[in-house]
Parts: structure tokens; sequence; C-alpha cells
């Protein structure tokens, strides 16, 4: 494992948020249980708070302020957006927005998220868990879990925003909330947005329509129902073309997207000590892409093709939790999944074309049990079983927690260890060329130690040793010419954090995540080993404050047909947001992205883009 020299940026935690917080207690991304402070395990959060301070370009700019994370997006805003969590393959992280799993099995990236279909200003919250999560919520949750909250102004109240950026790039929104009785409100909000023109053939247009009803039933249980839809068209160089620099045909892949989800949930005190909730979404993706042929060069050439993919996820789950005697809690419920994907795309060899197309349907069924105790001693153990049918073979997955609070010196000592899994995408199983139906899940046993201190008021510091290993890894045999379970990966790793306040105007952050990859298909491509950053929060008055980070990305393998594998070397890039509040309700943001003006590529011939600066203004009335 390399030394890190520099480090990467994480937010410090604030408070405040647009909407006020419903009358429920905080249910922590890696559990189903509240946070009473007994959890095991990496968790970071980003809020409302932090997200006006560092006010950054787009989702995939604000993920890499958390450890650990890195963000693959070659041909900027018009190319399809990958995160990793520790190394892992993106894939392999379950990724919520609303309560609403997001995660597209039907796509040719095994069942990924595309971040680039998620507008920043949409964002109220981010939380994040790290680790194996199958336990708590079942397929793709291998490498951890993404939860966003979407923002909502307080009821009567009305949020709008307008920036511009360089290269033409603009966005724009609003959102309003009113009561609709006693203990209930509604709200709507729209935002389009526009990535403007960095690198050369790279586009993206995403517009955006979400409409929630909330409220309270018996003065205290919460109930919830929302809509989001999001429509994108986006185009770039298709991705292993060698971008603007190196493709040698000069045609572009477009692409049109749809999102529609609908989410409802109501919770029902059923007892003092007893408290259930029925939730229920149903999700539909929509992905239209062209895709060019690319000429061959260092590596041989990929013929043209289309995809006409169509994705549906319905869910039904039932939690109950449980308050027993001695602070003992325990959460346990069903989940039931249906899932229904298909492609009708073809492959264009030139000569001939062949049909792409596949049908599947998916229903997977599931319970599960989750146990929180406190013991003597100011030990504490964490408990999570989970039985899942019907996503290839039965799985069991378990995560065991075991803490112990160092009260004397505000520390806590803690380890976790966990399996998961992930059901094979509808991809990898269907696709009429080169898919398997025999395709079994893909397995990982984690384990994690860390250590936590506290320093009063002051701040915060911690670290954690993992390991994770991925078994039975999809993969492309081409002795068969078709997807097989034969990969395996090993990833060690070390996390640090730090946040201090330094004065009460001034927090200083740090992080760094070194990793050991080790892989038996070759080395892996498009991530880093290392990672780590630096950030600023100043705030000189209360009119101005000051973000700023600089971030490190360790060295990676990128790779091209033109050019073959190429090592793209390290790099530093600095971002900062300077806000001005002249009135209550009014704030205006100027901000630099890449001041450095970092020359980087996440894929061979694909400039980064250059220094870009942006003006905002928002109000909240």
């Amino acid at each position: 494992m390399r030394s890190l020299v520099t480090l990467l940026a994480l937010a410090v935690s604030h408070s405040f948020a647009m909407a006020a917080p419903e009358a429920v207690e905080e249910i922590v991304v890696g559990s189903h249980l509240e946070d009473h402070g007994l959890h095991t395990g990496t968790r970071f959060t980003i809020d409302r708070a932090a997200l006006d301070d560092m006010m950054p370009g787009g989702a995939e700019q604000l993920l890499q302020r958390l450890p650990g994370v890195s963000v693959y997006q070659p041909g900027g805003a018009g190319g399809v957006s990958e995160v990793f969590l520790r190394g892992a393959e993106s894939n392999f992280t379950a990724v919520y927005v609303d309560g609403v799993r997001m995660n597209n099995p039907a796509n040719d990236r095994g069942g990924s998220f595309d971040w680039s279909t998620l507008a920043i200003n949409e964002i109220e919250r981010i939380d994040m868990a790290v680790g194996a999560m199958s336990a708590i919520h079942g397929s793709d949750a291998m490498a951890g879990v993404i939860r966003i909250e979407t923002a909502w102004p307080q009821p009567g109240h009305v949020s709008a925003y307008t920036e511009l950026g360089s290269d033409r790039s603009w966005r724009a929104g609003v959102a309003a909330s009113t009561d609709i009785g006693e203990a209930s409100n509604a709200g709507v909000r729209v935002s389009a947005l526009d990535a403007g023109t960095a690198v050369k053939g790279a586009r993206l247009r995403l517009d955006s329509f979400s409409a929630r009803v909330s409220g309270v039933h018996h003065g205290k249980d919460p109930w919830r129902f929302g809509l989001r839809v999001t429509d994108r068209r986006r185009s770039s160089y298709p991705e292993v073309s060698g971008g603007p620099r190196y493709a040698v045909l000069d045609a572009l892949e477009h692409a049109d997207g749809s999102e529609v989800a609908l989410s409802g949930s109501g919770e029902w005190t059923v007892l003092e000590w007893w408290q259930t909730e029925l939730a229920t979404n149903w999700l539909r993706l929509e992905d239209d892409s062209r895709t060019p042929p690319v000429a061959p060069g260092m590596l041989d050439g990929q013929p043209g093709y289309t995809s006409d993919s169509r994705y549906e996820r319905a869910q039904l789950q039932w939690i109950n939790r449980v308050a027993l005697a001695a602070g003992s809690r325990l959460a346990f419920g069903a989940d039931v999944v249906k899932e229904d994907g298909r492609d009708d795309g073809a492959l264009d060899m030139g000569f001939t074309v062949l049909p792409n197309n596949y049908r599947m349907e998916r229903n997977a069924r599931s319970g599960f049990i989750e146990w929180e105790h406190p013991w003597a001693g100011d030990f504490s153990s964490t408990l999570a079983l989970r039985h899942d049918d019907g996503t290839g073979e039965a799985r069991n997955s378990g995560a065991l927690g075991l803490a112990r609070a160092l009260t004397s010196v505000n520390g806590r000592a803690w380890v976790r260890l966990a399996n998961g899994f992930k059901a094979p995408s509808f991809f990898a199983l269907g696709n009429p060329l080169y898919g398997n139906r025999d395709l079994k899940p893909e397995k990982v046993r984690s384990v994690e130690l860390g250590y936590d201190q506290t320093f009063g008021d002051r701040g915060t510091a911690g670290i954690s040793l993992f390991r994770s290993k991925f078994e039975g890894l999809v993969d492309f045999d081409f002795e068969t010419f078709r997807h097989v379970n034969h990969g395996k990966i090993d990833i060690d790793g070390v996390s640090l954090y730090a946040r201090f306040t330094v004065t009460a105007d001034v927090g200083f952050a740090i992080d760094a995540t070194l990793l050991d990859v080790r892989s038996d298909s070759g080395p892996l491509r498009r991530r880093p080993e290392n990672t780590g950053g630096i950030h600023l929060d100043w705030k000189p008055s209360t009119l101005w404050s000051v973000d700023a980070a600089l971030r490190y990305v360790g060295k990676r393998l990128i790779t091209s047909i033109p050019t073959g594998d190429v090592t793209d070397g390290a790099y530093l890039v600095a971002d900062a947001t300077v806000r001005f509040h002249p009135a209550e309700h009014v704030s205006l943001w100027f901000a630099i992205d890449n001041g450095f003006d970092t020359n980087y590529s996440n894929a061979p011939g694909f400039p980064a883009p250059g220094i870009q600066a942006r003006l905002g203004t928002d109000l909240r009335f």
C-alpha cells in the first residue's frame, strides 16, 4: 500500500435543513433502527447546510468529498457517471432517492446508478454507510449504501435558485409547500439544467418534476406520498473511442432517458413500545441510446449498437420496531420486490445487424430481523439477519457489530463483520449474444475494525481498517463467449478522518483512504487506490461564508481502443465557493471548480474541464 501525500475533503457537519424534520426518530442508513449511538461501522452524512456552503457543480463533485469515494465520468457531464466506494465496482453500491432503490439491472453496467440524472439542488441530505449491507438492504449492497433525501421548503414558503456558469452552463429551479390541514402539507418542485460545453461533444440537459404530500396522524405518526419524474438528454464520444483527442471516427453517442418514481409510507404506534411501518414504491427507468462504431487501434474495434432498455421495480416493505427491556431494541419485517426488465436493441456488425434484445422478470421475497443491545461495561452489540429468495438462489445475509465506549477518554472502539450478495443483472443474464441465465449471485465477506475519538466540542477523529473479499464475480469468458461466475477481488485498506472546530468561525477537516486491491482477472480500471483531501469552512461574519476543498486522486488505469491501457497520474483538484447573504431570504454565491486548472483524464482522450466559474442566487420566502 503506497503512501498518500495529500488528503481529500469531507464536509463539516451542520444542522440547518430547508424543511423542518418530521416528527420521527432518525433512522440510520445501515439499519432499520433509529440512531441511539450504538451502531457500528463507517457512516458519513452531508446535510443541506453543508451543501449550501459548498454549492458543488453536481452530485459527482459532492460525492468525491466523502472518504473512500471516487468518481468516473468520461466525456464530462454528457457521459455516464459511476461512483466507486472503496475500490469496489460501481454496481456494488445500493442507491436510494427518497426511499426508492434506483439501481438499474437492465443497463450494460451491471446495475449501477447513473449519477448524472440527479440535480444537486434537489438534495437535502446524503447518508453513506460503507461495507456489506445485504443484511439490511438485500441485493446490490455489497460495498455500501448511499441514501439521498430531497429538499423541500417549510409549509407556506417558496424557494428558488438560478445559476449561470462557464461554457454556457446553467441551472434553475423553484419549490413551494403549503399546509393542507392542521397536520399535513403538500409541495411541488421543478428544476432544469444544461451542463454546457466544457468538453467537446459532451452535452447534458436534465429536467425534473417532483410532488409530495406528507403529514402526521394521531398527533405523532408520520406518513408521506411522493412523485419524482426526470427527463434526460445527453451526448458524448463513446467511452472507449479515445474521446475528442484520439477518436478516429468523429461520431457521438446519443442517449435519452427518463425516470418515474412513486413512493408512499406510513407509521403507526401500535403500543407504546411497538411501532410498525408500511412502505411501498414503484420505479420505471427508460434509456434509449445509440452508440456509433469505434475504429480499431491498439485494441480491436467496437461495432455500433443501440439499446432501448426498460426497467420497472415495485416494492412493498413491512417493518416493525420494538423497544425491549434494558435498552434493547428489535426490528423485524418482510420485503417483496417484483422486477421487470427488457432491451430491444441491436448490434450493427457492418455486414449484418444482430438482435440484442431480451426480457426478464424476477420476484424476490425477504424476511429480516435486527437486534441491538447495550451491555454492562459500556459494551454494545448489533446483530442483523436476512433471508432473500428469488434472486437467483436463496441467500442468507448477516452482520454482527460489537463496540465498547471508552468513556474516560471520550473514545469508542468497534468491529463489524458482514456478508452480502448481488443478484446478476438482467443484462448479464438475458443478453442473447453473451448472456448466461445460469449465473449465480456475486458474494462478499467483509470485516472492519475502527476507533472514533471525540474531543469535546472541538471535533472528532477516527480510523478504520477493513478487508473485503468478493467472490463469484460476473466476468466475460472468451473461451465460451459468455458471462460466467469466476472473478475474485480482495480489497484491504485503511481510512482516516478528522473534523475540528478551530475557532467559532473556522472549521477544518481532513481524510484519507488507502487501498490495496488484488484481482485474479488483472488490474482494475477506472478507480484509484488512494484518495484524500482537505476541507476548510470559514464564516467571517453572518453575511459571508467561504468553503474551500483540495482533493487528491491517485493514479488510475484507464483504457480506450486507440491507446490500449494507459496509467493516468495522480492529481489535485481545488474547488472554492464564496456565499453572501445580503438579506434574510436572499443569498448569492460565486464558485470556482478545478481552480488549479488541473489536466487529468477519466478515459484516454477525454480532457478534464478546465477552470469553471459559476454565479448563482438563492431566494427563500
